[in-house]
């Protein structure tokens, strides 16, 4: 649902062109560059039950990803094009703050696959998880985060339907002698044939979140505004994660399942290092070229470790949306989040930090309604 806009070389692009034309250096109209502006802007009225008893609902406008950037090529050789992106968050809907980088990178792309470095899009989350969002707003519990900071990554061309990529995310280390790596890993495949595709990926953690102490989490965050290396509030040794998709005509179906390994310590604490599972099935049905259904479930499990506590809990996620013409679309959509996902501040919108002050953990079932529309361009 995008509109568009490429503009054309600069007189400075084109001067340069030119100049070199004359001084014999062979050009083709690939070699000056291009540039497409495009952007969304997204929002959102949202209605939250209270979590614990005595508390308040909570309702309020919000934005919804709104954004603006400009992405293009810089040229082309032996078949490489050498291609960048700068993605800016905007708000809408408030005054206070300013912009911020929602993703940017320099790269390439040729026959060989594409490298790309800078805040990158999760290959991990691009491959598993994005077929489980078909919804405006809201979000199933397994996405975390679809942007990685000081990140490269690495995707192969298509192979006999066979795809695969590699990332590297949060890379570095400080100078001083007590500092450790914050390095995180993914490696993620996608298998296609006909109108089924299977993936599979896993995404390991560094000990040293913040780059100097032990299981520590770190500092860059997920669309739950808590660090890349949790789930639910549990720190993160690695996850992997399945899934399987059927798409044909109006109708995606995509069920899978995800394991989260908790590390073995905490700084100051102590976590319950079972395993998370957590199973989903979403659908998607656009039953007229303008309106589409979605819906989504999941459920969380974890097992038992003396008194310390187990995240778990299902979330059931409903939406519609209708789309007037390309640029445009409206939604209402609700997620329900039952008592055990409450208690174990399971991740979801319901939840969410970000968007409501709702109180986590909490003490019995709630749930999230919205109305919102975007338009993009």
């Amino acid at each position: 649902m995008s509109l568009k806009k490429r503009f054309r070389p600069s007189k400075i692009v084109i001067a340069l062109s030119a100049g070199m034309a004359m001084a014999g250096v062979a050009i083709t109209a690939r070699a000056a560059p291009t540039a497409t502006i495009y952007g969304m802007v997204g929002v959102v009225g949202s209605y939250n039950t209270a979590t614990t008893g005595g508390q308040k609902s909570t309702y309020g406008i919000q934005n919804n990803i709104s954004q603006v950037g400009v992405k293009g090529d810089l040229g082309e050789a032996g078949g490489t094009k050498f291609i960048y992106n700068y993605d800016m968050s905007v708000d809408p809907t408030s005054a206070i703050g300013s912009p911020s980088t929602y993703w940017a990178y320099l790269g390439a792309t040729g026959p060989w696959g594409t490298l790309k470095a800078g805040r990158l899009e999760s290959t991990y989350f691009n491959d598993v998880v994005l077929p489980f969002t078909p919804f405006w707003w809201m979000y199933p519990t397994v996405v975390a985060n679809f942007e990685q900071d000081k990140a490269i990554s690495y995707v192969s061309p298509t192979m006999g339907g066979f795809t695969v990529s590699a990332e590297g995310f949060n890379i570095g280390k400080g100078s001083s002698a007590s500092s450790k790596s914050t390095n995180n890993y993914g490696l993620s495949g996608t298998y296609t044939t006909g109108d089924f595709s299977f993936a599979a990926g896993f995404e390991s953690f560094s000990k040293y979140g913040d780059g100097a102490a032990k299981y520590s989490a770190s500092p860059s965050q997920t669309v739950w505004l808590t660090p890349v290396n949790e789930y639910s509030g549990v720190l993160l040794k690695n996850k992997v994660g399945l899934r399987g998709t059927y798409s044909s005509g109006p109708l995606t179906v995509s069920v899978g399942g995800f394991g989260f390994k908790p590390t073995s310590m905490l700084l100051t604490a102590t976590q319950n290092t079972h395993e998370i599972y957590t199973y989903l099935a979403t659908a998607s049905y656009a039953f007229n070229p303008k309106w589409t259904v979605m819906g989504n479930v999941s459920t969380t499990t974890q097992g038992a470790s003396g008194t310390l506590s187990r995240t778990r809990g299902t979330l059931t996620t409903l939406g519609l949306a209708y789309a007037p013409i390309s640029s445009v679309a409206f939604y209402a959509e609700y997620q329900y989040a039952d008592k055990k996902a409450v208690e174990s501040g399971l991740d979801s919108d319901v939840l969410d930090a970000a968007a409501s002050s709702v109180a986590v953990p909490g003490t019995k079932a709630a749930s999230q309604f919205v109305i919102g529309g975007t338009y993009s361009f």
